[in-house]
Formats: structure tokens, sequence, C-alpha cells
């Protein structure tokens, strides 16, 4: 797994951030884009909340449930668990560009990271990357 140079140059500067309400305004109303799609409609539920973890959905819960964050000025990961018929947990890069925040990318495993210390070790190839892949950011990732 090979993030992009960005994410590995700005790892030292994140800083860990476990809830949602906490990040960036334009990230949590889905003012970015993925692929050059706009994600408007995009949603995440704070940790521990009610969110739709299998293919029955739960009304009015998103698909996905944030674990933690780790955000500077420039770039923000966020790893979160997403439900459906397939239960996994992503990493999603976002980088903010003079046009705004844009996925610029995202890996997939099927266990939660502990915190920002093991996403960091994770990324860096610190530790081995154990069920954890690279995916295409397109679409609904």
């Amino acid at each position: 797994m090979t993030p992009p140079a960005v994410v590995i140059a700005q790892l030292a500067h994140v800083t860990e951030i476990r809830r949602f309400a906490s990040l960036p305004a334009p990230i949590r109303t889905g003012k970015f884009t993925i692929d050059g799609v706009s994600a408007a409609g995009w949603q995440i539920a704070e940790p521990g909340g009610a969110f739709s973890a299998t293919d029955v959905p739960v009304p009015g819960a998103p698909g996905r449930r944030l674990i933690f964050a780790a955000c500077d000025p420039q770039l923000c990961l966020l790893h979160y668990e997403r439900g459906g018929i397939a239960h996994f947990y992503e990493i999603l890069a976002l980088s903010l560009t003079s046009s705004g925040w844009k996925a610029l990318w995202n890996a997939r495993g099927s266990k939660p990271l502990k915190d920002l210390d093991a996403l960091q070790s994770l990324l860096r190839g610190d530790m081995p990357s154990d069920g954890w892949s690279q995916q295409w950011v397109k679409g609904d990732f």
C-alpha cells in the first residue's frame, strides 16, 4: 500500500480528532469532491453513534461511522467503518486545494485502527498492511 507523497509528508503534522463535529466545516457538510463529483449528501455518524451497519438500513442513520480523524490545515484523514452487505473499515484522505477539499486517496481494511499512531505506522509502512488495500477514489467508494 503506497499513499500519495503528500499524505506521507503531512503525517507528522496532523492532529487526532475524535468527533465528527470537530472536523472542518466543508468536510462535515460534504462540500468536497470525489473524482470531480460533489460529495453533497455524504453523511457519517459520530463515533459510537447509530449507523446502518448491515444491508438493512437503520432509518435516518448514515451508512458510515467515524472512528477517528487526523487533520491539519491542508490534509484530513478520515478513518471510519462502513456498513452494508459487507462491513469494513476505510481511510479517506482529503486534501485542501485552491478549489476546495478533494478526495485524494482511499484504503479499505477488515479491522479498525486503534489510534493515530497506528494509522501513521500503517501509512508509513512501519507495520504490515494486515488486510488493508488501496481503493480507487471514484463515485461511492
